[in-house]
């Protein structure tokens, strides 16, 4: 099992994400509560590293310092949508039913 993130405020958590999904209810939450503790988490690499720790080096690359909260939250949480079943940037071909398997035969 791995770390969850922890957003902090000096030395008090003010939120903790366990995953992509967590983290991005938390990151919405936050964004109105206390945003500059969100904006110092993206700008010095938290959340990317802790990303890379989870496995999600993907999603990591996708999140820089420069990004605003809303930019981060919409990479985040339509990445989860992704996962869950969601559309996957054209992979499927047309008129194919996500999750079916292509497969070829010999037409001979």
């Amino acid at each position: 099992m791995t770390e969850p993130f922890y957003f902090k405020r000096y030395d008090v958590v003010i939120g903790k994400a366990e995953n992509t999904e967590e983290l991005s209810k938390e990151l919405e939450r936050l964004r109105i509560e206390d945003p500059y503790a969100v904006l110092y988490h993206i700008k010095e690499g938290h959340i990317s590293n802790w990303l890379i720790s989870i496995g999600r080096k993907d999603l990591a690359n996708a999140i820089k310092p420069s990004m605003t909260i809303e930019e981060t939250i919409a990479v985040i949480s339509g990445h989860s949508r992704m996962h869950k079943g969601g559309p996957r940037g054209g992979q499927h071909g047309q008129g194919r039913k996500p999750g079916t398997k292509r497969t070829f035969q010999n037409r001979d």
